[in-house]
């Protein structure tokens, strides 16, 4: 009798003991599962991000980036069809991300630059012009100086650097006004730079009144 009560009581102790492994990998999967599914958000955001930068931006995605994103995919993919998510892949996938994301982060910090250095150091030579406007410009431009996912940031940048090259180009500047302006800029302008051309370009843009004389104290 006492023999069946203790083999009885160990099948209760075994029995909850699988009860507790099984509470244990159910928990495990729903935060792998929870993974997964952030990860994926993750670069569903990255390539719509990838693709309108490209498209609008004239971003290259060159041949380091579009294999593994491709690659990647494929692999979450994968993971749909499995019907669960793999805590080993999910950690395999999150490596992968995060090298593409440190690839494209470097590449678009060198487009960057080149797209629009010109830009910022026109815009900041003129910015007397139409202060408010060109401050608003330059704050727009440089809010996408690191690599970003969101689309808001990157069409702000788009429309920005489309305001800012018509507001340039508008402004007829040859490079006498430029060098003038850039004089200005920095406290260096005297009326000695005030040539005729000059002079001539700054009542044309009705910027008289927006340009200050004064004597250097001594």
């Amino acid at each position: 009798m006492i023999f069946d009560m203790i083999d009885r009581k160990i099948k209760d102790m075994h029995s909850l003991h699988l009860l507790e492994l099984r509470k244990e990998n159910q928990a495990q999967q729903l935060a792998t599962d929870a993974k997964y599914k952030s990860l994926v958000s993750q670069v569903n955001d990255f390539s719509l991000a990838l693709a309108y930068v490209r498209d609008n931006l004239q971003f290259s995605i060159s041949e380091t980036i579009l294999p593994d994103l491709l690659s990647l995919l494929e692999s979450l993919k994968y993971v749909i069809n499995m019907g669960y998510a793999n805590q080993d892949s999910v950690s395999k996938a999150e490596a992968d991300f995060k090298r593409i994301q440190a690839v494209t982060e470097k590449e678009w910090n060198k487009h960057f630059s080149s797209n629009t250095a010109a830009i910022i150091r026109t815009l900041q030579i003129i910015r007397g012009i139409d202060t408010e406007r060109i401050n608003g410009y330059i704050a727009e431009i440089k809010a996408a100086e690191s690599w970003t996912t969101n689309i808001s940031t990157l069409t702000a940048l788009q429309k920005a650097i489309a305001g800012a090259e018509e507001l340039i180009h508008n402004l007829n500047m040859d490079q006498e006004v430029v060098d003038f302006l850039t004089k200005m800029t920095s406290g260096k302008a005297t009326i000695a730079d005030l040539s005729g051309n000059v002079l001539n370009w700054i009542r044309i843009e009705g910027l008289g009144s927006k340009i200050k004389l004064s004597f250097l104290s001594r």
